[in-house]
């Protein structure tokens, strides 16, 4: 009897053990942090960190320096465009932490000689298309384009291909659609038809993007054909040295409760960590 019982444990006990890593494995999610204007720390349920649009230097939102990423802290780099603004440090921070940088072609093939530069591979730039994918792990990541330009600011607007976004689709299937600084535009109805992405960032500054209205319809645009579609997140705004010009997530927040769009505006906070769920 006694061998009996001794042998249930034997049992019981792996059974025990694959509960409880199953059971935190699925309530894993992505964690996600702001640091002003497109800047953005995605870490997934797996433990992959993903930036996007890495602006620090110039940025007065930014809480720390181009040097607070480190060796092997940041996996993937996403730049939408070759402005000073959203490519950022995209090429320091590679270079730094061994990241790859996911761009246009064009922007792409600058970065790997400013990633060599600065003691990194070329090899680390990595181009692509819209619709071009690029896998790291279990995610996978999609460029969609945007209607929005790509002069490369550090080469007097030298041709950076052209202005991007991105869908991230998650190891645990959620889907973020990032739209870079994309006009308003019918493409955005056939993202959310075609990849039903749960979490949407949305540009809404104005003057060289969608202003809040356009904004807000292009959150509705996202939403046709599309049940995932619960969180709305603005984007390309600032707190401190914002414009005159540049419009705000409070009235983005307006706009899409004027449309009576069924979505949680996330309106994020300099360096708090969101959890994002599908």
């Amino acid at each position: 009897m006694r061998i009996v019982q001794i042998a249930n444990r034997i049992f019981i006990l792996p059974l025990i053990l694959a509960i409880l890593v199953l059971g935190s494995a699925s309530a894993a999610e992505v964690e996600i942090q702001f640091y002003g204007n497109q800047h953005f720390r995605l870490k997934s349920p797996g433990g992959k960190v993903i930036l996007i649009n890495p602006w620090i230097e110039g940025n007065k939102d930014a809480p720390f320096g181009v040097d607070h990423y480190k060796k092997g802290e940041v996996d993937l780099i996403l730049a939408t465009a070759g402005h000073g603004d959203d490519v950022g440090q995209s090429a320091e921070i590679a270079a730094n932490t061994g990241a790859t940088v996911f761009a246009s072609g064009e922007l792409a093939a600058w970065l790997a000689g400013q990633i060599e530069k600065k003691g990194g591979s070329k090899k680390q730039a990595y181009g692509g298309g819209p619709s071009g994918r690029y896998k790291l792990g279990d995610i996978t990541v999609q460029m969609l384009q945007a209607v929005h330009s790509s002069g490369i600011s550090a080469e007097n607007r030298r041709y950076g291909g052209i202005g991007t976004g991105y869908l991230i689709t998650f190891e645990n299937g959620l889907k973020v659609l990032m739209a870079g600084s994309t006009g308003l535009t019918l493409d955005l109805q056939l993202f959310g038809m075609r990849y039903q992405p749960h979490v949407v960032m949305v540009p809404m500054a104005g003057r060289y993007m969608m202003h809040p209205d356009d904004a807000a319809f292009a959150t509705k645009l996202l939403m046709t054909d599309n049940p995932n579609l619960r969180t709305a997140i603005p984007q390309h705004f600032r707190i401190e040295g914002k414009p005159g010009w540049m419009a705000t997530p409070d009235e983005y927040e307006a706009e899409v409760k004027k449309l009576g769009l069924k979505v949680n505006v996330l309106k994020p906070e300099i360096a708090k960590t969101y959890t994002l769920t599908k």
